[in-house]
């Protein structure tokens, strides 16, 4: 269980008191008030994907900078810092947020390692699970009449 907010920015972990929304930026703020490291987070044009889970309060989003391409995520501690921080950052980014399961943070990290590898994906809500086929390689959930898995590549 949670204790605090967390800012997450490729697997490192800060905890933040704040998070502030500019038309540009999303600044996370520290208990002393100051920027957390790598805590300004550019939103629009720099954003690829946005992604969310209820369940887990938990906002990931895709950054494609200049090529470089980062997954942030940010985890509140309570249903209302979740609530309201989510509607902010909908009003703020420009995106339309995708609604995943518990595993989205693996899922942007995939995302993440296409576009680095020159493949852009679309992104989309969580589907059902009867619509789907299990890779037999990696056991991930697929889109039925998908010919490759979308975590291992493997053929389906």
């Amino acid at each position: 269980m949670l204790d605090s907010n967390y800012f997450i920015i490729n697997r490192h972990a800060q905890k933040f008191s704040t998070m502030r929304l500019t038309p540009n930026a999303a600044i996370f703020l520290g208990e002393d008030g100051r920027p957390l490291d790598f805590g300004v987070l550019p939103l629009r044009d720099s954003l690829y994907a946005a992604l969310y889970c209820d369940e887990v309060r938990n906002v990931t989003l895709i950054t494609d900078r200049a090529g470089v391409h980062n997954v942030v995520t940010i985890l509140w501690y309570t249903d209302e810092g979740y609530t309201a921080g989510l509607e902010a950052m909908r009003k703020a980014c420009g995106l339309t947020f995708h609604r995943q399961n518990k595993k989205l943070n693996r899922y942007a990290e995939s995302v993440a390692e296409k576009l680095d590898e020159g493949v852009r994906l679309r992104v989309t809500d969580e589907v059902d699970k009867s619509d789907m086929v299990t890779c037999p390689e990696c056991g991930m959930l697929n889109p039925k009449g998908s010919t490759y898995c979308l975590d291992c590549g493997a053929e389906l």
